[in-house]
C-alpha cells in the first residue's frame, strides 16, 4: 500500500515500510520488535498471527507449526517479514487477483506500470496544494433553478471562500470522497461538480450524492431532478450566511459518508 493504493498495480513487491499506510498499529508493533533490547521471551510471541474473520479471531500459522515456535532474537526479522508480507499481499490475494483483473480490461498494465507509488497516488487521489475554490466555481455546472449569480449561490461561494485549508479539504472529501484537488486543476473533475435546487427545508443538513458529484440546494416549490453522471451536493436555501456555514460545516465534518447521500 501506498496511502491507501496497492502497490502491486505497478508490479511492485511490498515492504515492511508499505505497511505503515495499511495497518498502522501494527507497523509500530514491528518496528519496536525490530529494535526491542529486552529478553524476546518475555513477549511471550510466536509464528502466528491473528485475523479477523466476519468477527471472529482465528489463529494463522506464518510457518508450518508456527504456534510451536517461539519468536526469538536469531528469527525476528524473519518474523516482522512473514507478518508484513501476510498481511500486505497474502491475507487480500484473492480480492487483489480479482480487482487486477477487472482494472486489466480497462487499462493495460504496461501503461499503470510507468508510475511510481507517489505519481499513481497524485492521478488517483489528485495533488497535495491549496484548494482553489475560484477554479472550482468556474468549473461547476447548476441545475433547476439556479445558477452562478443566483443568491443562494452567491452566498455558498461567499462562506466556503472563508473556509481554510482544513475545511476544504473536508468540503472536497465531503462531495468528491477525495480531499484534493485534481492534478490539472478542477476542469479535469469527472464528473462535474454540479449544484442544484431541491427545496427549502431550513433544517435539514446538506447532503451529497459523492458517486455522481451533484450538489443539491434545496429550494421551495424546486422540481425533481434526473439521474445524471455528475458530482452532488443538497443544500438547503438557508435564510443567512451564517447559517448556511454552520450547517455546512456540521456536514462536511460528520464522516457521515453516504449517511448524508
Amino acid at each position: 500500500m501506498y496511502e491507501g493504493i496497492l502497490v502491486d498495480w505497478l508490479g511492485k513487491q511490498s515492504f515492511l515500510d508499505d505497511l505503515a499506510s495499511l495497518d498502522p498499529e501494527l507497523y509500530n508493533g514491528l518496528i519496536f520488535l525490530k529494535h526491542y533490547t529486552g529478553n524476546l521471551e518475555d513477549l511471550a510471541l510466536n509464528f502466528t498471527i491473528a485475523v479477523d474473520e466476519f468477527g471472529e479471531t482465528k489463529s494463522i500459522d506464518l510457518i508450518p507449526n508456527g504456534s510451536n515456535v517461539a519468536v526469538t532474537r536469531e528469527n525476528r526479522l524473519q518474523y516482522i517479514q512473514l507478518v508484513s508480507h501476510y498481511r500486505l499481499t497474502k491475507q487480500i490475494r484473492l480480492q487483489s487477483e480479482a480487482f487486477f483483473e477487472g482494472l486489466s480490461e480497462m487499462i493495460d498494465p504496461k501503461w499503470i506500470r510507468m508510475f511510481n507509488q507517489q505519481e499513481i497516488q497524485i492521478l488517483l487521489g489528485g495533488v497535495n496544494a491549496p484548494i482553489d475554490f475560484d477554479d472550482l466555481r468556474q468549473n461547476t455546472n447548476y441545475g433547476g433553478l439556479y445558477s452562478d449569480g443566483e443568491e443562494t449561490i452567491v452566498t455558498f461561494w461567499n462562506v466556503v471562500n472563508t473556509f481554510d485549508q482544513e475545511q476544504r479539504m473536508a468540503l472536497l472529501r465531503f462531495v468528491t470522497s477525495c480531499s484534493r484537488p485534481p492534478l490539472l486543476g478542477f476542469k479535469e473533475l469527472v464528473p462535474n461538480f454540479s449544484i442544484r435546487d431541491a427545496s427549502s427545508d431550513q433544517h435539514r443538513l446538506p447532503t451529497s450524492s459523492t458517486c455522481v458529484n451533484l450538489l443539491k440546494v434545496r429550494l421551495s416549490g424546486a422540481s425533481g431532478y434526473g439521474d445524471h453522471l455528475i458530482i452532488l451536493v443538497q443544500l438547503p436555501r438557508y435564510k443567512s450566511a451564517e447559517v448556511l456555514r454552520s450547517k455546512l460545516l456540521q456536514a462536511i465534518n460528520s464522516n457521515a459518508g453516504f449517511d448524508l447521500s
